[in-house]
């Protein structure tokens, strides 16, 4: 041991160096194995619709994902579509995919409102509301999504409503898009979507337990008037927050 000691200390100036370079090919192979864990492409086609001012428009859809089966990335194969906060919707399954950030809200946590991850999607099992966001997957109970600029989506039954009038009762997984002059909507349960014009008119949603000011961008939770935000201003969320 002492030669050793000896050793190092005789040509420590050659040792420390070598050690350097040893240590930082080390942490570049850690690394190196950490981004290919993270952004190994796996990619698959998928029939998707979507609903832009009241038309269904279907298409083949190229989804990437990565190892840790998060999607990193979406692209039309053989269609021109320029994705915003639009839900895309699985043609053979209960599942949805966010293309852009979403707020996710919490009607009764006092309006309390998270980010979610680009290409977040929902889907339900035995009446449980799965988001997975990015690795995390987490059920959550009473909340909408909201992109920031027009677009809502329910995860539960709600109205429509212009000037507190019911327009339309739409099913779970319907989203709604709000504009100046008018609102349009999709209705899950029975394919239908329409454009209204609402000329000035107020907008709201409403239901047991979510009520919502469309036109001010407001939600009501416990009397009190909350105002929604976009995404880029909030935390991210957890999937412990409802637990």
């Amino acid at each position: 041991m002492k030669k050793v000691i000896d050793y190092c200390k005789a040509h420590y100036k050659i040792l420390i160096p070598i050690m350097a370079v040893i240590v930082l090919i080390g942490a570049l192979i850690f690394f190196y194995k950490e981004y290919r864990y993270d952004n190994y492409r796996n990619k698959k086609e998928e029939h998707v619709f979507q609903y832009f001012a009241g038309i269904r428009n279907e298409y083949t859809a190229i989804i990437t994902y990565n190892l840790k089966n998060s999607i990193v990335d979406i692209k039309p194969k053989d269609a021109k579509i320029e994705y915003d906060g639009t839900p895309i919707y699985y043609l053979d399954s209960d599942m949805v995919i966010f293309p852009k950030e979403m707020t996710i809200v919490f009607p009764l946590r006092e309006g309390s409102q998270y980010k979610l991850n680009k290409y977040s999607t929902y889907y339900k099992e035995e009446n449980l509301h799965y988001i997975k966001n990015n690795v995390d997957v987490g059920n959550y109970s009473v909340f909408f999504l909201y992109d920031g600029n027009g677009v809502y989506f329910f995860p539960y039954e709600v109205s429509l409503n212009v000037n507190k009038k019911e327009i339309v009762k739409l099913s779970e997984m319907s989203f709604v898009y709000l504009t100046d002059d008018s609102v349009a909507y999709y209705n899950y349960a029975d394919s239908e979507s329409k454009i209204i014009n609402i000329e000035g008119k107020n907008v709201s949603i409403s239901s047991e337990n979510i009520n919502i000011n469309l036109t001010e961008k407001y939600l009501i939770s416990f009397g009190k008037e909350v105002l929604l935000f976009g995404p880029n201003k909030l935390n991210p969320v957890f999937k412990t927050i409802d637990k």
